[in-house]
């Protein structure tokens, strides 16, 4: 017989529900490693993934002069002198600056109003223009290099020949 009260018997639950529990979070554990592991979560990040795709740089022959940016810097129509990026990601970065490199000279400009004036956007396609100001040689076929710096903390770093 037992002689202590019937308030301070304690019940546990039963072997099934408590193995059917463990196997529970035991699966739920594996599907998050493997997760992580596989990078099966990764494509539910976003970020921009953003390349230089073209240009349009002739060059004018003697005395053709250095290129800066317009005043008007980015669109997404081609027109003039150009540099073309394009964002296969899936946000949004700005193009905070462009620079460009010919003839033994630079040409760095930081793009005010980026976030207005100067977005890539995820899928898209963004042109960032140049107009004519100074005195600098560029002929056909000379090679140009050039870095764009982006709102994301990346570059594009691009190479090409004026026409």
């Amino acid at each position: 017989m037992d002689l202590r009260p019937k308030h301070n018997r304690r019940r546990a639950i039963s072997p099934v529900l408590a193995t059917v529990i463990l196997i529970a979070i035991t699966l739920i554990a594996a599907i998050a490693v493997a997760g992580f592991v596989f990078g099966l979560f990764g494509s539910f990040t976003s970020s921009a993934t953003v390349t230089e795709i073209g240009s349009n740089f002739a060059a004018a022959g003697t005395g053709t002069t250095a290129l800066t940016l317009a005043a008007t810097p980015c669109g997404t129509t081609p027109s003039g002198y150009y540099l073309e990026f394009s964002n296969t990601g899936t946000a949004n970065t700005a193009i905070n600056s462009v620079s460009l490199t010919y003839g033994g000279s630079t040409s760095s400009v930081s793009i005010s109003n980026p976030s207005a004036n100067c977005v890539a956007k995820a899928g898209a396609q963004e042109y960032v223009y140049f107009t004519t100001l100074g005195t600098v040689q560029a002929a056909s076929g000379e090679r140009y290099t050039g870095s764009a710096a982006l709102g994301n903390g990346g570059s594009v770093s691009y190479t090409g020949s004026f026409q």
